[in-house]
């Protein structure tokens, strides 16, 4: 087990650890990537969202083995409301966890931590939000049953949680959310799932509809048919949706309350989010100003921000719009080497580098072309055993496209894109990326990266990395790009130069001025991007 944090934290009264939502893999890798120190996530059964991808017994040991790697802990949640039929399997769902490695689990209710602490030892207690600890009395009894950490109820204020941490155990862990959707029942228990859609999506077990983020209206006993808009002077109202919460600000001030761990919420959301979110923390956290970082926020769906109830009340959702989306990501890095120097486009390469294993000399290889110095420094980088670009076939797609006025319009390949690929110029580094949404050539990018700003690219030479059932002839015949040869990679697979990236998961690559890393995140704002929706 990991015994100490990943991380410290910069100017603080106490080092706070960065826990971050898990709810599939992928969101596991981006909250290690941008430097969480914990993540939690849910097995298939107990976790309050059942919406999310979770893991199966075999996925939360590779869960584990990956973030133990990392130096980061794993937490896995059994905190819905338990019925008899649910703890009889809980003893064999803690023996998986303690087997597995996990760190902690996350539990509510009084009877699951019993068998926790029973039947599997090794496995840290941390109470769920879910139980409501309010106070430092109920901390300390809860405490005495071996729980190491209290997950406060979100109702608290900064002052009642600092009143907490003066009555409490030195070595007894206080966590506290700081970011992301609230809700408006108190810790979470809420019946109204069960009753407006049906007891299977009950909140409680983990599959809540949100009912409190819907829009209603009333209806006047006598005149049915004829409803009314619940509306405020200002606008339209969202009567029961809350406000997100955001912290991002008050780290140092929650650091001075004494609490030990800072959760983001979101094990529902996408990997952009969790990306986003934990990049933005880890930043400040580690002694950058909050300012810098909350315009980072704002590129994540959300509704509007409030601190919670850290300072008063929050208040509820009264905006323009119930979610906020500007940006959308585009890929996620696989990897990233440096491209060969070159002259001029097309000129020679020098083929005796380490990552080709060819013998000294020259060999004219126009583009793509792609070295690294260490291949084992980034699997996947396509190096110099890639084909030429054919000159003949370049010129036969121009000749074609040239002769047919309606060509442009049958594919994503103009002429001018067709001229450029001889003279288009090798920036200094190729990256090879899985597409999530679709970005076209020469777009500027903007880059997630760990450790640094955000920063932009402009995506050059862009290749699509077709797998064993493209068809090189269908590919010739829809003019979706211009052939470049077999992929050397991929058995069966094809090269085809491209001006737009759109096939969801699936490889791309292209030349770009900055080093990348792998699973750094890719995003883009456009004009015509959904903003939100708008309530009316």
């Amino acid at each position: 087990m990991i015994t100490s944090l990943k991380h410290t934290c910069a100017g603080m009264a106490r080092p706070m650890e960065l826990l971050a939502p898990a709810g599939g893999m992928e969101q596991l890798e981006c909250a290690v990537h941008f430097g969480a120190d914990a993540v939690y996530l849910a097995g298939k059964r107990f976790g309050m969202r059942r919406r999310a991808s979770n893991f199966d017994d075999a996925g939360i040991a590779s869960a584990v083995k990956f973030a133990h790697e990392h130096g980061v802990k794993v937490f896995v949640t059994a905190n819905t409301l338990m019925k008899d039929g649910d703890v009889a399997a809980l003893p064999d769902f803690f023996a998986m966890l303690q087997n597995a490695g996990v760190d902690a689990a996350i539990v509510s209710d009084m009877g699951a931590l019993s068998i926790c602490k029973r039947t599997a030892p090794k496995l840290e207690l941390h109470l769920s939000t879910q139980a409501s600890c309010m106070n430092a009395e109920a901390a300390k009894a809860y405490y005495d049953l071996g729980v190491s950490r209290v997950v406060v109820a979100r109702e608290m204020s900064l002052s009642d949680i600092a009143r907490m941490r003066e009555s409490i155990p030195d070595d007894l862990e206080i966590e506290a959310f700081v970011h992301g959707a609230m809700c408006m029942a108190y810790s979470g228990r809420c019946l109204m799932s069960d009753y407006m859609v049906s007891p299977s999506r009950g909140a409680n077990n983990g599959h809540c509809a949100q009912p409190c983020r819907w829009k209603y209206t009333v209806v006047e006993e006598t005149r049915p048919g004829e409803p009314f808009s619940v509306i405020e002077e200002d606008g339209g109202s969202f009567i029961m949706s809350s406000t997100d919460m955001n912290m991002l600000s008050h780290v140092r001030e929650l650091s001075e309350a004494g609490v030990d761990s800072i959760k983001i919420e979101g094990r529902a959301k996408g990997a952009y989010y969790v990306a986003s979110a934990v990049n933005a923390y880890r930043h400040v956290l580690d002694g950058e100003p909050a300012e810098a970082w909350q315009a980072e926020l704002e590129t994540t769906s959300h509704r509007p921000y409030s601190t919670g109830f850290y300072f008063g009340t929050p208040g509820q959702n009264q905006g323009v719009k119930e979610y906020a989306r500007d940006y959308q990501m585009v890929a996620r890095v696989v990897s990233c080497g440096k491209n060969a120097p070159s002259p001029a486009a097309g000129g020679q390469v020098d083929a005796s580098s380490p990552a080709t294993g060819e013998a000294a000399g020259n060999v004219l290889r126009p583009f793509p072309q792609v070295v690294v110095a260490n291949q084992a420094d980034a699997p996947g980088c396509y190096a110099a055993e890639i084909q030429p670009w054919p000159e003949s076939g370049i010129a036969a797609r121009r000749q074609a496209i040239a002769s047919d006025p309606y060509a442009e319009k049958k594919g994503c390949v103009s002429l001018s894109f067709i001229d450029e690929l001889a003279a288009s110029p090798a920036q200094a580094y190729r990256a090879v990326v899985m597409c999530r949404n679709r970005f076209f050539e020469g777009e500027t990018l903007e880059v997630l990266s760990p450790g640094r700003g955000v920063f932009t690219i402009q995506p050059t030479r862009l290749v699509w990395h077709a797998a064993d059932d493209a068809s090189p002839d269908d590919v010739e015949r829809r003019r979706e790009g211009v052939l470049a040869g077999a992929d050397p990679r991929v058995v069966g697979g094809t090269l085809c130069a491209v001006n737009v990236a759109n096939r969801t998961m699936e490889t791309y690559s292209f030349d770009c001025g900055e080093e990348l890393r792998a699973g750094d995140i890719l995003r883009v704002l456009r004009a015509d991007q959904c903003e939100g929706r708008t309530i009316e």
